[in-house]
């Protein structure tokens, strides 16, 4: 079973997809800022993070950059409004696997976590 971590300041968004994911067997917990989301995934080690870009108390980058500079292993997916390639890029440069633009695609993100869980767990394997 594959642990999830939804982070995104909107808590209908964290019902809505943590419901989908464990619909589909994953362990789903929710953060809803970056601040709250350092803590839990260093508790609950989760093999993908669906990390919103913008959000009070720290946004989205800023918590990438710090998941990354604690070397927290987890696949990081970041998700946004705001389909920017400077953005993307820079998601890109510090650790993010994927970037996935809002309204989501149900079945976008499930591939795109599939595939991040999956190439964490051929990473394990080395």
């Amino acid at each position: 079973m594959y642990k999830l971590m939804v982070v995104d300041d909107e808590v209908e968004i964290c019902d809505f997809v943590k419901s989908f994911f464990e619909e589909r067997n994953f362990d789903v917990c929710c953060a809803y800022n970056g601040s709250e989301a350092l803590g839990l995934a260093q508790s609950s080690s989760p093999d993908v993070i669906l990390l919103d870009m913008l959000m009070p108390v720290m946004d989205g980058m800023q918590t990438l950059k710090e998941l990354t500079r604690r070397k927290i292993r987890s696949r990081v997916i970041m998700v946004t409004a705001i389909d920017d390639t400077a953005k993307i890029k820079e998601a890109r440069s510090n650790g993010a696997r994927d970037y996935i633009t809002k309204p989501l695609l149900l079945e976008n993100l499930e591939r795109a976590v599939l595939l991040a869980a999956q190439m964490l767990d051929e990473t394990k394997k080395k």
